[in-house]
């Protein structure tokens, strides 16, 4: 199991000075040494805190295991802590037994948050009649630190074998979120509406839950591109590298963005670089925003 320990941007990072609409502070941050002590979280600190997330949850013990989720967790972009709460004391309520195993554990250490993914498997015993289940899949956690302890702010899974009685043939996954033609068009026309400085047209990509740089709900995101969008006589906006995962209920894309900036007063340019990552998910058939995270390179 191998730990990528990179520095590439700042992760979850307040920015300060002018906030600039569509660039990136998650899970994209700048390299830095290993043994910097900006980094927020060592190794052996995340592996122990694992231990004890597995060792909770197989003993089934609620509140313990949901003290080490943040009180602004977010599960599958869209569960908050008091549904994570209702989710667990059911599943936990209703077994008599649970083996959660964590494999191939990939740890990402950032200068304010720590990315982790891992291949999962549950094995169930239920109390009623002592049928035994079983289910695997993909899961990513975001921990960062509060009180100088680590702790949830977001864990997103997905199964690929969904939970099966033992007797049961296993089902077929469940089919992915979207095919990467739908997901090239969705940002083809973000990008337009971006260039047309259309305030009401670029948020209609957005969700009503939609979260930028994991503070600023609908109304900011309004406030932030609204001024952003006013103070602009023209923009060039594009994206680069795009990478594209796509699961059965989100899609993470990431990719290096610039925008050239004409200013209405005075009449300037200004030129914005940096990486981004978007978290989408479908309301209403069509593909939304979920979240948003993103850092400038370097300030104009």
């Amino acid at each position: 199991m191998k730990t990528v320990i990179r520095a590439m941007f700042v992760v979850f990072l307040c920015l300060a000075g002018t906030q600039v609409p569509s660039q990136m502070i998650v899970p994209e941050v700048v390299a830095a040494d290993p043994s910097s002590p900006l980094l927020v979280a060592k190794e052996q600190e995340v592996r122990a805190f694992f231990s004890q997330y597995v060792e909770r949850y197989n003993k089934r013990d609620l509140e313990e295991f949901l003290s080490l989720f943040s009180l602004r967790a977010r599960q599958n972009q869209q569960d908050g802590l008091p549904e994570i709460r209702v989710i667990y004391s059911t599943l936990f309520n209703r077994s008599r037994s649970l083996q959660l195993s964590l494999e191939n554990m990939k740890i990402e250490i950032y200068q304010n948050a720590v990315e982790v993914r891992a291949h999962y498997s549950v094995n169930q015993v239920l109390k009623d009649g002592g049928a035994k289940k079983f289910w695997r899949g993909d899961a990513r956690w975001i921990l960062g630190k509060e009180e100088e302890k680590l702790h949830i702010l977001s864990v997103d899974y997905q199964y690929s074998v969904p939970p099966t009685l033992a007797e049961e043939k296993i089902p077929e996954p469940l089919p992915l979120l979207a095919k990467e033609e739908e997901v090239q068009q969705f940002f083809s026309n973000y990008v337009f509406q971006y260039n047309r400085r259309d305030i009401d047209g670029f948020l209609s990509f957005f969700s009503s839950k939609a979260v930028q740089n994991q503070r600023d709900g609908l109304s900011e995101i309004r406030s932030i591109y609204t001024k952003f969008f006013d103070e602009s006589r023209e923009l060039r906006y594009a994206l680069e590298g795009m990478k594209t995962e796509i699961y059965q209920n989100r899609i993470e894309v990431k990719a290096h963005f610039r925008i050239d900036q004409m200013l209405k007063k005075p009449k300037q340019e200004k030129v914005w670089n940096g990486n981004i990552r978007w978290v989408l998910g479908r309301e209403g058939g069509a593909l939304k925003i979920i979240s948003l995270d993103y850092q400038n390179e370097k300030s104009p």
